[in-house]
């Protein structure tokens, strides 16, 4: 994955906004390169700390604005406060059963101090579950 560096940077920088409750958002592009990243409200109710939740309206909006603007869903970020920045078993679980195959995944750690560590993944349907994908920030 090939990401910018502004845009990394608002990944990281919207985890520590967003702490103690994740946050989470949508990656725009093509293929494996992030070209713009959009923040989504949580819309988690009755555990935000620990869970993320994209409403439909806003993600049908974000595809409707994406193709508008010549780009497609390339994946998805959320964050883990205070968990490490790999999937959980709730994201694997939550993964397959949406249309996750070969979508990029970000998953941000960060912790009371504002420590922040960010990865990406690659869902792969069946028996491979998540895949490392290189991070590659320009």
């Amino acid at each position: 994955m090939r990401i910018r560096r502004a845009d990394a940077q608002a990944l990281l920088e919207g985890a520590r906004a967003g702490y103690p409750f994740e946050v989470c958002g949508v990656l725009l592009g093509r293929g494996t390169a992030v070209t713009a990243v959009v923040p989504v409200a949580n819309r988690e109710g009755a555990s935000p700390r620990v869970r993320f939740e994209v409403a439909p309206e806003d993600l049908l909006r974000i595809q409707r604005e994406a193709r508008d603007a010549g780009l497609e869903i390339v994946g998805y970020y959320h964050s883990h406060p205070d968990h490490p920045a790999r999937p959980s078993a709730r994201d694997g679980e939550t993964a397959a059963r949406g249309l996750s195959d070969g979508v990029l995944h970000v998953i941000v750690a960060v912790d009371a101090a504002g420590r922040t560590d960010a990865t990406a993944w690659v869902y792969r349907e069946g028996e491979a579950g998540f895949e490392a994908e290189p991070f590659e920030v320009e």
